[in-house]
């Protein structure tokens, strides 16, 4: 059984499904692994039980330092990421332990996915001292977000420094990968062998059940709506706009309309104030749901409401896109932001992206009729296309690679 190195920003039960999963297909693809990563604050994120099926550390930057000062002061500005960043103290702390494993351990690649830059650094280092492949995995970069770089001066130079640093790590890496065609395409001038895996579905509670009858015409969302001061990123004011018209030109009935979100409850106050605006009723706001509960509320729904990021943003696609295909149900998309997103709801016949009022209205009263007639709403996915982004298939496409650098690598 080949072994692998696993350098990781996050790892379940944080929220880091796609190491978790690749974790929990290695042995049945001739694998096994460590992962070595740093604790995280998040709990009940679902994803706590990928974290069994491997072995795998938690590593605290506390542990570089005897002198119990300097530890008080750390626990207390643990969270000062920019401060441990900058000294590159969480990548000082994953090379001491990935030392001492190396001493009992032998392995064969390394993979190393991030969705900043730590730990670039350290897996570097011990791809260079051990001359073994390594596959490096960017969840996302900094060039996504067109604001990012115009930040206060201490992120922007910290960001300028540690882009220099990984291109020319990804330079010397026997493989990228990342997560959708734009990061492929700007990630390729600095590696040649940078390949696209997307994000996906858990095949085993997603199940792509047939459509079924609600007492209500259930639009879902679920998800964070990142917000930005005052702004929102992810607005659904579109939506809000678009049924409020509706109802005053009665083509849809208020008592018959549900409009259901399972976010984060910072956006709560966001969510209510533009019920409130455009005097829409039966909005429901609810808390996170773990993981295993969410299809079922998806398979509840009518419409699966997606939205995309309105400006600022590259190659943005969220697993909910897969998810949703997975739960076989109407996707609607806004604002249509062009891209990937709107490519992919074509090929997979799962929906569709719109940008204007005017569009969405006659979109909401047409599958409103729908409903109104069948109490459903038919799903028209294409399964085979969407169980391609399958976790299950995630994993052969990053055991591929592996097995790819390791031949080239040794020969």
């Amino acid at each position: 059984m080949k072994q692998l190195l696993m350098l990781l920003d996050h790892f379940p039960p944080a929220f880091a499904p796609r190491m978790g999963y690749l974790a929990k297909y290695l042995k049945d693809m001739g694998w096994d692994a460590v992962a070595l990563h740093c604790p995280h604050p998040e709990i009940n994120t679902g994803f706590e039980h990928l974290a069994k099926y491997i072995e795998n550390y938690n590593i605290d930057i506390k542990h570089l330092f005897k002198n119990h000062t300097i530890n008080r002061f750390l626990s207390e500005f643990y969270g000062l990421t920019k401060f441990r960043h900058l000294w590159s103290l969480d990548d000082e702390a994953m090379y001491k332990k990935t030392q001492e494993i190396l001493k009992c351990r032998h392995f064969d690649a390394i993979i190393c996915s991030t969705a900043s830059f730590f730990p670039l650094n350290c897996a570097s280092r011990i791809a260079k001292e051990t001359k073994l492949p390594m596959l490096i995995d960017l969840r996302d970069i900094y060039e996504q977000n067109t604001n990012l770089l115009s930040t206060n001066t201490l992120s922007r130079l910290l960001h300028k420094r540690q882009i220099v640093r990984r291109n020319k790590i990804l330079a010397n890496a026997a493989a990228v990968t990342t997560v959708s065609s734009w990061h492929k395409n700007f990630l390729s001038q600095f590696n040649n062998n940078t390949s696209l895996v997307f994000n996906g579905f858990d095949e085993n509670i997603f199940v792509f059940p047939k459509a079924i009858e609600t007492k209500k015409f259930t639009i879902t969302y679920t998800g964070s709506i990142t917000l930005n001061g005052e702004d929102s990123q992810r607005s659904p004011e579109l939506l809000f706009q678009a049924v409020s018209e509706q109802q005053n030109k009665q083509n849809v009935s208020t008592e018959n309309i549900c409009i259901r979100f399972f976010t984060n409850e910072q956006s709560f106050p966001l969510i209510k104030h533009l019920a409130k605006k455009y005097n829409v009723e039966n909005v429901e706001t609810h808390g996170r749901v773990a993981a295993v509960e969410v299809p079922q509320l998806l398979y509840n729904s009518n419409i699966l409401l997606l939205l995309a990021s309105e400006k600022n943003t590259r190659g943005v696609l969220t697993t909910k896109l897969f998810e949703y295909m997975a739960s076989n149900r109407e996707i609607l998309c806004i604002p249509n932001s062009g891209g990937e997103i709107e490519h992919l709801l074509t090929q997979s016949q799962a929906g569709c992206c719109i940008n204007t009022l005017p569009e969405l209205c006659a979109y909401l009263k047409f599958k409103y009729n729908e409903w109104q007639k069948k109490h459903y709403v038919e799903p028209h996915t294409d399964r085979l296309f969407a169980e391609n982004f399958s976790r299950e298939r995630q994993a052969m496409q990053f055991v591929n690679i592996l097995n790819n650098i390791i031949k080239t690598n040794n020969l």
